[in-house]
């Protein structure tokens, strides 16, 4: 399999560790720019640091607080428009909650394959590095459905494979899904490989639009592009390297355009 990242998997760490780790970050900080020393003064006693045996229950009571499940990812080739799915909760909120604590603002793609996806969220820029320190660590339940499949639009989480039989997914770790043209052979055999059933509808979109059927039942797919493929595809053309890393820098953002009715 193609998508994973290394380690990291949601309690609410104590307010003194909190500060602690906030102290430590701001001690480092004193050595960076201005903007790198705002962001680090970020009141996190309102936002507790995550990790992973509590982050279920932060999410879900998050997510009832927050509604929105539509946002743009903004960047140099275009907006692409995409619907969060109401069906995986946590998810939808996990993304909407980095988008409130500006994870993604600014943050770049960082590994594209034509006719497979473009992958983002786990830059390595420094700014993008400090602020998970304060967020936290986590990986999140998976929300695996037959009905959220890979076709062209999809989006994902990306997720370890070593070392994690419930596929939880990362917590930053994205992917959009451009996709390939697909076979009835390829669909039969992944049905038996992954012990997975399509419906008769299942099969003649994929047959018609394609995607990446190969990844159905492994990742979260919790949300689908709705404008802005042309983007996608556009993206998922630039020049990369071996590592699959842009030889040019694709930052993006990403803003809330609020709640479909």
């Amino acid at each position: 399999m193609f998508l994973f990242v290394l380690g990291i998997g949601c309690t609410q760490s104590e307010s003194a560790s909190d500060a602690a780790v906030q102290a430590d970050v701001l001690e480092v900080a004193k050595t960076q720019p201005v903007d790198t020393v705002a962001l680090l003064e970020e009141p996190i006693a309102y936002f507790p640091m995550l990790d992973t045996p509590s982050c279920e229950e932060f999410l879900r009571k998050f997510g009832e607080e927050n509604k929105e499940n539509r946002i743009v990812i903004e960047t140099g080739h275009g907006d692409i428009r995409i619907r969060l799915f109401d069906d995986t909760p946590l998810h939808r909120a996990n993304f909407i909650y980095l988008i409130k604590r500006n994870y993604f603002t600014p943050s770049e793609f960082v590994r594209v394959i034509k006719g497979f996806v473009i992958q983002g969220g786990n830059s390595e820029q420094y700014t993008s590095a400090e602020k998970r320190k304060l967020i936290g660590t986590y990986s999140i339940p998976n929300e695996i459905s037959k009905s959220r499949l890979h076709y062209p639009g999809a989006l994902a989480m990306s997720r370890r494979y070593e070392d994690n039989p419930e596929k939880r997914s990362e917590a930053y770790d994205f992917y959009i899904v451009e996709g390939r043209k697909v076979g009835q052979v390829e669909l039969s055999q992944i049905q038996v490989d992954h012990e997975w059933k399509y419906s008769i509808a299942q099969r003649d979109k994929y047959l018609k639009v394609g995607g990446t059927p190969h990844l159905d039942g492994e990742h979260t797919v919790f949300g689908e592009v709705t404008k802005g493929m042309n983007v996608v595809r556009a993206i998922a053309a630039v020049p990369t390297d071996e590592g699959d890393w842009p030889k040019k820098t694709e930052s993006f953002n990403i803003r809330l355009e609020g709640e479909e009715e």
